[in-house]
């Protein structure tokens, strides 16, 4: 009897055991198709579109690309993704694959359309590939009149053809074309902008060693130059009034003098070429602060 029963209780908990586990399975099937369903909606076409929104509304221009690539694979006929995906590359100044992405799109460049052609210039200006960018501009049939002004003229300023970048300038003044009125501002900085002449430097530190510098506003160097050259040669002469022309003291400190005299003269000339360098680049900086500021 009392084994019958003990048989009997073992039954019950396999049975129990059994339906206890069949649950769980049952269980786990339900929570991983509903992982699977769910895992599928977050990388659909329209939740990834709209995901890729949302990262190029916030400016993360990066991700914002990656996400639109997964857009296109989905629907590669969707021209207003394609669009946002080119401004992506272009806002995240990836323009390196902005451009071979527009190679890929459209390999025909004088039938690429006019949006797209705006940013694959901007581009290869951002890229500094200047020569290519005016083949492209000049090839280009769906560029309008406005588009090709505005494309050269920050092309050619950029590129430092700044008297060609006059002549463009006057050209969309002259056809009343909007433009960021800081251009107008940028051209009378150009034109105001005063440089040195490297002859002039040269010329005044061969009269007096270091005025050139000190032309250049390099008022140091042009000192160091001044008394470095000056000590020297009044050594120079007191040797050769001392011991005479073929003495070593002679000999030695006409040479020392002599070199830092040459070297005060090539120094003066480059120093004008660097201040107006510097010059050029301050406005340089602007140019490109103006270009990007209207990708």
């Amino acid at each position: 009897m009392r084994l019958n029963n003990q048989l009997n209780e073992w039954h019950i908990r396999s049975f129990l055991l059994v339906c206890l586990n069949r649950k769980m399975i049952l269980a786990l099937v339900f929570l991983f198709q509903v992982l699977i369903v769910f895992s599928q909606n977050i990388y659909d076409y329209q939740h990834s579109k709209k995901y890729s929104q949302y990262l190029f509304d916030t400016k993360q221009y990066s991700l914002a690309s990656e996400e639109m690539e997964r857009v296109l694979f989905y629907n590669h006929d969707n021209d207003s993704i394609k669009f946002q995906l080119i401004r992506s590359y272009l806002l995240g100044n990836q323009f390196d694959i902005a451009t071979k992405r527009l190679d890929s799109l459209f390999p025909d460049h004088k039938a690429m359309p006019e949006n797209y052609s705006l940013e694959y210039s901007k581009a290869l200006i951002s890229l500094n590939a200047f020569d290519q960018a005016f083949t492209f501009i000049q090839v280009n049939r769906n560029l309008t009149v406005k588009d090709k002004l505005y494309l050269n003229l920050n092309a050619q300023l950029l590129d430092y053809k700044w008297e060609d970048a006059k002549g463009t300038f006057v050209q969309i003044q002259s056809q009343k074309i909007d433009l960021d009125k800081r251009y107008a501002d940028l051209f009378s900085r150009i034109n105001s902008t005063t440089y040195k002449s490297p002859g002039l430097a040269l010329a005044l530190s061969a009269v007096i060693p270091g005025l050139g510098k000190v032309y250049t506003n390099n008022w140091k160097d042009g000192i160091i130059s001044f008394i470095f050259v000056g000590g020297n040669a009044i050594q120079a002469v007191r040797g050769f009034r001392k011991y005479g022309n073929g003495s070593a003291f002679f000999i030695v400190y006409a040479s020392v003098a002599t070199s830092f005299y040459l070297g005060n003269l090539y120094g003066s000339y480059k120093s004008a070429n660097k201040f107006n360098d510097r010059r050029k680049k301050q406005i340089h900086e602007t140019i490109r602060s103006i270009f990007f500021d209207t990708l």
